[in-house]
């Protein structure tokens, strides 16, 4: 059999196509069942249709962006109810090995793909055909009141998408005046003194006013937040629990609650919070390795006021190139690592492998923070240890405990060769396990046996000592 030949495109075309004729489109999805394009515009449905090839880089950058899962969480059937999306693997030769990653196929599409796939058995090729798209990936907007479906652009964060969505479908978000409803919590961690949060988006089209959000903890409410302030439509806020403090990775439920919300779905919102990870010390450093287009990239690190303290240089950086960044920071402070690509596919693995490392600057460059894969951004926190005396930080500079945080076992890595004891604290300061060693090298302590939380581990070597602390989550 001829292949059709499709060329992928990295840019997307800057404005949309002409409309399509056919809004009735029935197709059989992996798992056998029927999907009636049709039924759901009939129901009120926006549908977005992504129709792609599993051998399409480009495709399977788009499809690791995050974006269309992160709009089918909070639009989709579990959230406000509003959105269908169908993902379209339009090759002919489609077949649930190549979906699954096998041999010719950019990877695992099937896995943690929330939303219907159609390809196998010539259903996503009739669906490319029925579009006569001539370039993957291709996404098409069907709204509820038009007659054709809109080819739509690619978008380099989900807020933008939404934007265009809403300005190719108007009538979808007419629920009434007051409409609101709750985001998901995509990074939990929170620095000393942070309080777990609700993100409360207005899809309404008047301003949001007042709301009542429920904190849950094991289905008991645990703190109830009486909201007053001013959200814009299609904007969403943070609304914080004050009275919540959050001592080791803690798993709660979000309700709220809006007096005349004219669609009350997608009002209750699973969230977990735990504290950020620590870093070795104060002197670290980034090592940033750009992808084939460097000049999509950029970062930024905040201190816990939210001011820049470093960010990338000024300039374009070059493709495929490895970088370095020392930084001092200040000691018992929490701190926001933010890096950027402005056309929304991260800097691995499609496009070259791009990655980022932030660690220590001393002895062995222990990586506490690392990444590479993600969308148009990613934020990662951690907090520096404390201001420590001489004969501490004479031990502070040759040690190293990893991972942090940790399942269990913790490393405890050494410059000098002496006789040490670690000491284990919980929160209340109560001691819970103790262990005598010589430090030649590295090793490793057994944490396992203990809940879940945060922990202090008191080293002493001689007449030096060093204190970290070790969050555990098993």
């Amino acid at each position: 059999m001829d292949q059709k030949i499709i060329t992928p495109r990295r840019r997307p075309r800057g404005k949309c196509a002409g409309q399509r004729t056919n809004q009735s489109w029935v197709a059989t999805d992996i798992t056998g069942v029927e999907r009636n394009i049709g039924n759901n515009i009939a129901s009120g449905k926006t549908v977005l249709v992504d129709i792609s090839a599993h051998w399409c880089g480009p495709c399977w950058a788009w499809h690791n962006s995050g974006i269309m899962d992160k709009l089918y969480h909070e639009f989709g059937p579990d959230g406000t109810d509003d959105l269908r999306i169908y993902f379209v693997d339009g090759d002919p030769a489609s077949s649930m090995a190549l979906l699954e990653g096998a041999s010719g196929s950019q990877g695992d599409w099937v896995e943690g793909t929330p939303y219907p796939i159609i390809g196998p058995n010539g259903e996503g090729s009739a669906l490319a055909d029925i579009y006569g798209i001539s370039a993957y990936p291709t996404l098409f907007m069907h709204c509820p009141d038009a007659s054709a479906g809109v080819e739509i652009d690619r978008e380099a964060t989900w807020e933008q998408f939404l934007t265009s969505w809403k300005n190719a479908c108007p009538s979808a978000f007419n629920n009434g005046a007051i409409d609101a409803h709750l985001l998901e919590i995509e990074s939990g961690e929170l620095c000393p003194g942070e309080h777990p949060y609700a993100e409360v988006f207005n899809q309404g089209s008047s301003a949001l006013t007042s709301a009542t959000l429920e904190l849950k903890q094991n289905g008991a409410v645990i703190e109830t937040k009486n909201w007053t302030g001013s959200i814009a439509p299609f904007a969403h806020a943070e609304v914080t629990f004050d009275n919540t403090t959050v001592t080791g990775p803690t798993d709660y439920e979000v309700d709220l609650i809006v007096t005349g919300d004219a669609n009350p779905l997608g009002n209750i919102e699973e969230a977990a919070f735990g504290p950020v990870p620590d870093a070795p010390n104060t002197s670290l450093s980034l090592e940033l390795k750009t992808d084939n287009y460097g000049v999509e990239t950029t970062w930024e690190l905040l201190n816990g006021s939210g001011d820049v303290v470093a960010q990338d240089p000024a300039g374009d950086y070059a493709n495929a190139t490895v970088y370095n960044y020392n930084w001092s920071l200040n000691p018992n402070e929490c701190y926001t690592f933010k890096i950027y690509d402005a056309y929304g596919d991260g800097i691995c693995c499609t496009y070259g492998t791009g990655y980022y490392k932030l660690k220590n600057t001393w002895g062995t460059p222990n990586v506490f923070i690392q990444g590479g894969q993600f969308g148009g951004e990613e934020d990662k926190g951690f907090g520096t240890p404390a201001a420590v005396g001489v004969n501490e930080n004479a031990l502070t500079n040759g040690l190293s405990i990893f991972p942090n945080p940790t399942t269990g076992l913790v490393n405890l890595q050494f410059s000098e060769n002496t006789q040490a004891t670690v000491d284990v604290f919980n929160v209340l300061g109560e001691r819970v396990m103790t262990s005598t060693f010589n430090t030649n090298g590295t090793r490793t302590m057994d944490l396992g046996a203990l809940n879940n939380g945060v922990y202090y581990m008191n080293v002493v070597a001689g007449d030096l000592t060093a204190t970290r602390k070790i969050t555990l989550s098993k």
